[in-house]
């Protein structure tokens, strides 16, 4: 019952992220502005990018040589890009994962090293 349900769930947001009608899973339109499964996957994205960044010593001595202004330039560079990237990152596997609470977490964390370690190799060149 697990297993069809997984599948099922699987379908529904894989068909939302495929269609283009602007429709997402939960019935909101995505391009209005609703809470969609792509916003919902962007926003866990962006902030588990902009914690992993304050957690990191590297990102904390660099952050002492730039104002407070010009760190949240670089957090909403990196990421935004982290954020915007994380569809194009994302697997079926990942989808399943963020379905199931008690994986979510671990599912987020491995789309946002994907994504940052791409935006960041993309920022600097």
């Amino acid at each position: 019952m697990k297993r069809i349900l997984a599948t099922l769930s699987l379908s529904l947001f894989l068909g939302a992220c495929a269609s283009g009608s602007g429709t997402d899973v939960f019935g909101g339109n995505s391009s209005s502005g609703g809470l969609g499964v792509n916003s919902m996957v962007k926003m866990a994205v962006d902030n588990q990018c902009r914690t992993e960044l304050a957690n990191r010593n590297e990102w904390r001595v660099i952050a002492l040589a730039m104002t407070a202004e010009k760190q949240r330039e670089w957090e909403d560079k990196i990421c935004g890009c982290a954020s915007e990237e994380a569809m194009q990152q994302i697997t079926a596997n990942d989808m399943m994962q963020m379905v199931n609470t008690s994986t979510r977490n671990q599912a987020v964390a491995g789309i946002t090293a994907r994504t940052v370690t791409a935006c960041v190799k993309r920022l600097y060149r």
